[in-house]
């Protein structure tokens, strides 16, 4: 295993919006940086055309992924694609374990977003951003006077549905619970009439051409019914915070990662954390300023740690 003898100011774990951008911010504070992760392994790199992030009317998210990524070789950015299987921490030094070998910093971004929730249905993948979308504010839009379903429950596909129903015709929750869980926006779903909630529903396949078309569900294990839509959202998702447990960072019900907004900084000194994997609403311009948020705070905690040397 190589052993490098380079202590580093700061390394991001994680090449998504919020770890580049986390990354860019370090190199141009003068810090010795390196980045962990694959850049075409994210959210955003697999993500079709994106048109909610300023600047551009519309641009492909691998596009956008390698416009953020062409940036970090200006600053000397270190850059592994590589894992992190451990860390380890002595005094004022952290050890990261990858199967490249072992790198030590002074301290740490976590931007190791999150997943999306998959159903593993037939058609959820073929007809992946061909209809099939898990981010209600991002692909919304497109679908503005046509009727869609989601699936989903709880509060965050209540806010979803809320939402898409100001754009679309027509709004079908299919929840796989009894009864419905959102009391805070329970108000809100009653006072949209574009909105109609199916409980204790099962989907068993998404179907169309080249685009979806409808799906095919049961309502108690009762007889298979087919819904024709527009299009389907997918909605929950899983932070990527196995690593933050293992760390000893403080994670809520979701698993989240507890940061003291707007300066993410964790329980642990010298750790921050940025992006998805932090909660709120998943969106690249809330990854980009966390991650520019986290740089500045590990900026001014490495100055201040180096002044008392």
């Amino acid at each position: 295993m190589i052993m490098t003898d380079t202590i580093y100011d700061v390394a991001v774990i994680g090449a998504g919006p919020a770890g580049m951008t986390a990354a860019l911010y370090c190199g141009r504070a003068n810090m010795s940086t390196i980045l962990f992760g694959n850049i075409f392994d994210s959210q955003l790199a697999k993500a079709g055309s994106v048109e909610n992030y300023p600047g551009f009317d519309s641009i492909q998210g691998i596009e956008l992924v390698e416009k953020f990524h062409s940036q970090l070789g200006r600053y000397n950015v270190m850059q592994v694609p590589a894992l992190i299987s451990r860390v380890t921490h002595e005094g004022d030094t952290f050890t990261l374990v990858t199967e490249n070998g072992e790198f030590k910093t002074n301290s740490i971004i976590l931007a190791t977003g999150s997943r999306y929730r998959q159903l593993n249905i037939p058609g959820e993948k073929e007809f992946s951003y061909k209809g099939v979308s898990y981010c209600a504010v991002c692909d919304g839009s497109f679908y503005k006077g046509k009727t869609v379903a989601l699936l989903g429950h709880g509060d965050q596909a209540a806010k979803s549905a809320i939402y898409l129903a100001g754009l679309c015709r027509e709004v079908i929750i299919l929840s796989p619970k009894p009864e419905r869980e959102s009391v805070t926006y329970a108000e809100q779903l009653d006072a949209m009439p574009n909105i109609q909630i199916v409980l204790s529903s099962k989907v068993l396949a998404i179907e169309g051409d080249q685009y979806v078309e409808r799906l095919r569900y049961t309502v108690k294990n009762g007889p298979e019914q087919v819904l024709k839509v527009d299009g389907v959202f997918i909605e929950g998702g899983t932070p990527n915070s196995v690593l933050a447990k293992e760390i000893g960072l403080d994670v809520d019900e979701k698993g989240n990662v507890a940061v003291d907004r707007p300066d993410m900084h964790t329980k642990i000194d010298g750790v921050f954390a940025a992006g998805d994997v932090t909660g709120g609403i998943h969106q690249i311009s809330k990854a980009v300023g966390e991650g520019a948020c986290a740089a500045v705070s590990a900026a001014l905690y490495i100055k201040k740690k180096k002044s008392k040397k």
